[in-house]
């Protein structure tokens, strides 16, 4: 048998387990958030000009845990599904880099779910981002920004960056850098001149950092500098009957509906096939769209990465399809998931 005094000891010691691991299950069972009853809530996300926004966000603000289903992508109308405790809560839907809505709902200890009738309706967030339009003379970005629901932006000629970027290219990039996204409107072919170096390398290292990018057109030669020794093959092939592109990339051909979009409008302004064409892009750079009739296919959409950022580039000039109703999808899905 064991001495008196190591029965105590011995005692003492599961006691203070037993009170150790009582006092664990006890906490576990107040903050446990798998504790928490959970209820389906069911919201339907709007972009800026009132139409159901697929691919959005909708997210419980503050979850009470990583476990759950507390947030979702919105189907191709606008609707999502998530979970959240009982009472007052808030939803947030974003899309992108800049858009977002919130909206207060009560959540009731209903079995069968909730449906909120409000929908959450994106809008320009300034706070999330600032963005810039490089203006220049032969592209309007700007104004299908306006269209899509960029309402604050500020703009600059791209004249003054290219004499920033010659004079001090390092004040140049710190100045882009407060920037989330740069939208970079076709001057016409100027940016191939010699003094444009400079800024197009500037573009690089705002992309590399992280930076977003979106260009039209003449971009092609801020991109030859930015990936050489890409966006040197060029295939003219003409064809304005069959002026067509092709989507290639099912995220984007679930987002807008078809695969295949014509070109020819009353309010076009050009042939698309006429624009100067590139076969050899860097590895690394995603296709979305190409021209319908080609062989090989010439990417017409094209998103290219370096480090972390990415630019965007559309052989094209973006305010020539801003009123011609399928294609404005297009262009809306880059803009709002920029």
């Amino acid at each position: 048998m064991l001495p008196f005094y190591r029965h105590s000891i011995v005692l003492a010691l599961v006691v203070g387990i037993l009170a150790t691991c009582s006092g664990c299950k006890k906490s576990d069972s107040v903050t446990n958030p798998t504790n928490v009853a959970l209820y389906n809530v069911t919201a339907t996300v709007y972009n800026p000009q009132g139409q159901p926004q697929g691919g959005a966000t909708l997210a419980l603000q503050n979850p009470p845990s990583e476990a759950g289903t507390f947030s979702a992508t919105t189907d191709s109308a606008g609707t999502a599904t998530i979970q959240s405790p009982a009472g007052q809560r808030t939803l947030v839907a974003k899309m992108g880099t800049v858009f977002q809505a919130t909206l207060n709902v009560n959540v009731t200890a209903n079995p069968a779910g909730n449906m909120i009738t409000n929908p959450l309706q994106l809008q320009q967030n300034r706070a999330l981002g600032k963005v810039l339009v490089i203006t220049a003379d032969a592209e309007q970005l700007e104004d299908v920004l306006r269209v899509i629901g960029y309402t604050v932006f500020d703009s600059v000629y791209i004249d003054t960056l290219r004499d920033q970027a010659n004079t001090d290219s390092t004040k140049l990039l710190t100045s882009l850098k407060q920037y989330s996204l740069i939208f970079s409107d076709c001057d016409g072919g100027t940016e191939g001149d010699d003094d444009y170096a400079a800024l197009s390398r500037t573009y690089g290292r705002y992309v590399q950092s992280g930076g977003k990018m979106y260009g039209g057109h003449f971009n092609y030669y801020h991109l030859q500098r930015i990936w050489p020794p890409y966006y040197t093959m060029e295939d003219a092939q003409d064809n304005p009957t069959q002026d067509s592109i092709k989507i290639v990339n099912s995220a984007l051909a679930g987002f807008v509906g078809f695969t295949t979009a014509s070109w020819d409008s009353s309010t076009d302004s050009r042939d698309l096939s006429g624009y100067e064409h590139f076969t050899d892009l860097p590895p690394t750079s995603t296709v979305y769209a190409t021209i319908s009739w080609t062989n090989p296919k010439i990417a017409v959409i094209v998103e290219n990465h370096l480090g972390t950022g990415k630019y965007l580039w559309t052989d094209y000039h973006n305010q020539d399809i801003k009123d011609v109703a399928h294609l404005v999808k297009i262009v809306q899905y880059f803009l709002l998931n920029m």
